[in-house]
Parts: C-alpha cells; structure tokens; sequence
C-alpha cells in the first residue's frame, strides 16, 4: 500500500537563494562522504571515518534546520552505522561505503524530487528508514559483509522495481508547449553536470527581475525562452570538453562557442521565437566588441542578449564549480561583474543589476 508523498511546506516557502545554498551544501556533504569512502577503501586512517560521521551529521543538521524533518530520520539511522565504525564497534568493510553512497544518493534524489515537485515518494523514503534500521539492528562485527550485502540487495530490488515501473508506461507521441519543451531541453543541460544543478531556473528569475528593473524593454516570455535556451547547445559538445578543468585549446573553444548558434537555430525552428533566437545568439557578445560569435558591440548586441550575458556570468561565479570548493558569494561576484563593465557588459544595464543583486541580499530570510 502507498503511503501519501511528502510536502514540506516549511522549505518550499524559503527563498530561492536559501533553497540553493541547501542543495549547494547538501552536495559538498556528499562529495566529502565520497572522498572519504574512496580513502577508507585505500585504507585511510580513522581520521576519514570522522570526517565521514561529520558529513552526514552535517547534512542532517542542515535538513532539520531548513525544515525537512522527514529526512532527518534516514540520515539519523545512516550515521549511527557510521558511529559504530567510529566507535570500533564493526570494522570499515568496503561494502560498508558503497552502501553509504547508496543511501545519500537516495537522499539526494528525493531532495532533487521534492524541489521540482513539491512533493517526494514517502514509500521510497520509508523503504530507506527501515532497511538502516534493519542494519543498525543487526550489525556486529562477525557479519559486516553479509547484512550490509543484504542492505544493499534490497535497496537495488527496489530501484529495479521502479525502472520496471517506468518502463511499463507508455510513451506518448504528443507535442508539448514549447516553453514546457524549453524547460525540459534546460533541465537536461543542468543534469549534464553536478555544478549546474537548478541552473536555468535561476537565469531565468534573475533575467526577469532584471527586465522588470529595467521597465520591461525585452517581451518576457522572449526572455523566458532565451534564458531556458541559451545553454542547450552545450549539450552537444563533447563532455570531455564541456567539464574539462584548465585552459581549452583553440580547436575545443570553437566548438564551445559553436553553443550559441545551436541555441538559437533550435529556436528558429520552433517557430514565433525569433526575438529569443536573437538574445541567445548575442549572449557571448561583449559591449567592447571582442566577444562572439559576430564580434557585435554596444547597441548592436541585443537588450535581451546584453541581460543575459550579466546574468548568465553572474551565475556562473556564484554556482559552485569543478575547479573552486565553493561558490562565490553575492558580493563578490556583483564585484566582478562591475570589473568589467564597459569592456564586457553593458554599463548602464550593470547599474540596474546593482540595485536587483542588492534587493536579493537585503531581503529578510524569514
């Protein structure tokens, strides 16, 4: 029997910002449970298995504190089996991490779930609760390998009953709304890479608020279409290319700059979008004229694609990244953004993105 999917409407009511630094530090948990896993199973010292309890009591920290109680309780189980591996009450076993990775991986896509939808499977979650129960209950230290194989085993059987599940449905040849479309083709983007994660969404806030800023020079939904579409083409470039760390070569950097161009001929072909086509296409120009991929400047670069190359730069700075540990902050990136007015962005444009960066970091949190 299903039990009723959960809401928490406590989180879900919190800002967007507050919303995206969760997801921000709930990932740096689980990358530093990652790391730490990857060290025990090379046989790290205990000082990995305290760094381990500390990011899963983190992350359950940071869930009580925004709200999400019902997660709270997995988490609690999952690190009282950390806290008998601390304690020397079981010995690490590798088994033992893969379950951990198992288990916030779970986490994380019932978070994922709950802020796209405003709701998240409880069985999946109950599931979770009661086989680290079931866990914690039986571990000693003659049988690690065999009840956390178990564990594992009946975590799996579920998700294979769910792919089962998803497979049975029927695939419907339909064509949804266009801009339904759009937010699908970003959110395929923003799953391209962990450091994206709710990307679109908050290019798409910021650009509106900027256009509203600004007296609405740009027609919104033209807006809203530029900004779901203006990195979809990065998903045809090569992903050695698109999550590489360091310097791009000449060759890899055209194929880069190739993104724009897609963006904008998907928009051509839907058809009614041309002014959106337009901002996407500009995106990459700056107002110096040195910036791509028709070396446009000043006034000639499109108002919206002007728009949506400071907002597209400044969430870009304040997304955490593969090269830095952590993001950067609201000031600090609005300072970088003021660097290079005039040069990349247009200086008046610039201003009015002062005053909206400004309202976002004096809104009250509550």
């Amino acid at each position: 029997m299903n039990s009723p999917a959960i809401s928490c409407p406590e989180f879900l009511a919190m800002e967007r910002s507050i919303i995206d630094d969760f997801v921000s530090c709930t990932r740096e948990s689980c990358d530093e449970t990652e790391t730490c896993i990857k060290a025990l199973n090379n046989h790290g010292g205990p000082e990995f298995v305290h760094r381990l309890f500390r990011a899963l009591h983190s992350l359950k920290g940071n869930c009580l504190m925004v709200g999400l109680t019902p997660f709270t309780e997995p988490l609690h189980r999952i690190e009282d089996i950390v806290a008998k591996v601390r304690a020397n009450q079981i010995p690490y076993h590798p088994v033992i991490g893969e379950f951990l990775l198992l288990a916030t991986d779970e986490i994380e896509d019932l978070l994922a779930e709950l802020i796209t939808s405003k709701q998240c499977n409880n069985d999946k979650r109950l599931l979770l609760c009661k086989v680290a129960e079931q866990l914690l209950a039986s571990l000693n230290a003659s049988n690690v390998e065999s009840e956390v194989r178990n564990a594992i085993n009946l975590l799996d059987k579920k998700d294979r009953s769910i792919a089962q599940e998803v497979k049975a449905k029927k695939v419907l040849l339909e064509v949804p709304p266009d801009l339904e479309l759009m937010r699908e083709l970003s959110n395929h983007i923003d799953n391209l890479s962990i450091y994206r994660k709710n990307r679109s969404d908050q290019v798409v806030q910021m650009t509106e608020q900027l256009n509203e800023a600004m007296g609405f020079p740009v027609d919104p939904k033209q807006l809203q279409a530029a900004s779901l579409m203006h990195d979809v083409g990065m998903s045809f470039i090569p992903h050695n290319i698109f999550n590489k760390e360091g310097s791009l070569s000449r060759e890899e950097l055209r194929k880069i700059q190739e993104h724009v161009v897609i963006g904008s001929q998907f928009l051509l072909r839907f058809g009614g979008w041309e002014e959106a086509a337009r901002m996407v296409l500009d995106h990459h120009e700056r107002f110096d004229g040195t910036g791509y991929p028709n070396g446009a400047k000043g006034d000639e670069i499109h108002i919206g694609g002007r728009m949506l190359s400071i907002v597209d730069t400044f969430c870009s700075i304040t997304t955490e990244r593969s090269d830095r540990t952590f993001k950067k902050s609201l000031l600090s990136a609005i300072s970088e953004i003021n660097a290079n007015s005039d040069t990349q962005f247009d200086p008046a444009m610039v201003q009015v993105f002062n005053e909206v960066v400004r309202k976002i970091m004096m809104r009250p949190s509550t």
